[in-house]
C-alpha cells in the first residue's frame, strides 16, 4: 500500500504531531508512506521531527500543485490533513495521468471555527469537507465527527487517537516541596485563550505563593510582552519546546492547565496524563475521549473563571494520597491510547476504501 499525507505546515502543533507519529509507525510496519510538505515549511518540518528517522527520511517537498501531482502518481491513498490541503490535492489530481488515488481527509478539528464567516478562509474551510467527490473523511473524536455531520450531512469514520508513549511516559519522582503547575500559552492562537490562562496563573501565584512552581511554554517572552499578557507574577517561561522537552516538563509537573475555548481532542492534556500529571481541560470538545471529571482529571467550562479557580483550589486542598490517586488514574487512562492502535485503525480504513 502506497500512501501520501499532504501536510503543508511547519510542524509542532498537535495535528502535525498526530500525522508524524502515525506515519512513523506505519513506516515501521513496512508500508510505503510519505509526508508531502510545501517548500516554505519543508526545512522546519524536517528539523522538528528529526527525532523520528522514519518521518524525516520520508518527507517529500512540493512547491505547487503540479509538483505535488508527481508525488500522487501511482499512489493508492492520498490523505488530506488540513483544510488548505484539500483544495491543493483536488487541483493536483488534475495533473495525475492514469490511475487516480483514493482521497481521504484526516479532519483533526472543525476548521471553520478558525475564522469569521466573512473571512475567505472560513469558506475554504467550510467547503473542504465536500470539495472532492467520493472523499472519505475520518476523525479521531466523536465530537469532530458529530460537528462535521451536523453541518455538512456527511458520514465521518472514527479512527483511534494516538499518543507516543516512547516520548510521553510517567514521571513519579515529583517535588514534595512545591506543586508544579504547567500550561501552554500561545498568543498567536486566540482560541487557546492566552489572556485567560495567564490571568488564572497569576491568581494561583498570588494565593499560593511559594507553594507552587508555575511554568509555561509555547511562546517567547517577547510574545508575552507584545500581546500584553499578565506577567507580573512569578513564573518560568520555557519558550517554544520540542516534544521531548514538553514531556520532560510534564513529568516534573503535578497539574497541567488548558483553558482553550474548546479542544477538538486536546492532545497535550492526554500527554500530560501519560506523564503522570493531572490535567484540567475544557469541557467543550473532544477531551471526553479521555477525561472523567473528578475521577482522572478535571473538565471545566473555561469561560467560568471563578469555577475554574475553585477547581484548582479543590485540587490543592487534596491530601497527598488523594493527589496520587488522581495521578495514577490519569496514567492508567492514557495507556488506552497508543500510536500503534491509531496506525492500525487507519490501515483498516484505507483497506476499506481501496
Amino acid at each position: 500500500m502506497n500512501i501520501v499525507y499532504v501536510l503543508p505546515v511547519k510542524g509542532g502543533g498537535g495535528g502535525a504531531h498526530s500525522v508524524a507519529q502515525e506515519v512513523n509507525e506505519l513506516v515501521k510496519m513496512g508500508l510505503d508512506v510519505k509526508i508531502a510538505v510545501n517548500t516554505k515549511n519543508f526545512p522546519t518540518f524536517v528539523t522538528t521531527y528529526i527525532d523520528m528517522p522514519n518521518v524525516s527520511r520520508n518527507v517529500v517537498e512540493f512547491y505547487d500543485e503540479k509538483s505535488l501531482a508527481t508525488h500522487l502518481t501511482d499512489l493508492d491513498i492520498v490523505v488530506c490533513t488540513i483544510f488548505t490541503s484539500v483544495e491543493l490535492v483536488g487541483n493536483a489530481l488534475k495533473y495525475v495521468k492514469g490511475k487516480q488515488p483514493k482521497v481521504t481527509y484526516y479532519a483533526q478539528d472543525y476548521e471553520p471555527l478558525f475564522a469569521l464567516p466573512d473571512d475567505p478562509l472560513w469558506k475554504q474551510a467550510y467547503d473542504s469537507y465536500t470539495l472532492i467527490p467520493n472523499m472519505t473523511v475520518f476523525a479521531k473524536t466523536d465530537w469532530i465527527r458529530n460537528v462535521i455531520t451536523a453541518n455538512h450531512g456527511i458520514d465521518v469514520v472514527k479512527v483511534c487517537p494516538s499518543i507516543d508513549h516512547d516520548v510521553y511516559y510517567p514521571g513519579l519522582d515529583k517535588s514534595e516541596q512545591q506543586i508544579w503547575i504547567s500550561a501552554m500559552v500561545r498568543p498567536s492562537t486566540p482560541r487557546r485563550a492566552p489572556q485567560r490562562t495567564m490571568r488564572l496563573l497569576k491568581n494561583i501565584a498570588e494565593k499560593y505563593g511559594n507553594k507552587v512552581n508555575i511554568n509555561i511554554f509555547g511562546c517567547s517572552d517577547d510574545d508575552i510582552f507584545y500581546s500584553n499578557l499578565p506577567s507580573d507574577f512569578n513564573f518560568h517561561n520555557h519558550g517554544v519546546l520540542l516534544r521531548s522537552q514538553v514531556s520532560s516538563l510534564l513529568r516534573k509537573s503535578h497539574l497541567f492547565i488548558d483553558l482553550s475555548d474548546y479542544q477538538a481532542f486536546g492532545r497535550t492534556g492526554l500527554e500530560a496524563m501519560a506523564c503522570g500529571c493531572v490535567s484540567v481541560v475544557p469541557s467543550l470538545g473532544g477531551a471526553d475521549e479521555y477525561i472523567r471529571h473528578n475521577e482522572n482529571g478535571y473538565a471545566v467550562d473555561p469561560r467560568d473563571e471563578a469555577q475554574v479557580f475553585a477547581t484548582i483550589e479543590e485540587y490543592m486542598s487534596l491530601c497527598n494520597e488523594q493527589k496520587q490517586e488522581l495521578q495514577y488514574k490519569a496514567i492508567d487512562s492514557a495507556q488506552r491510547f497508543s500510536v500503534r492502535k491509531a496506525a492500525i485503525s487507519e490501515v483498516q480504513l484505507f483497506n476499506s476504501v481501496l
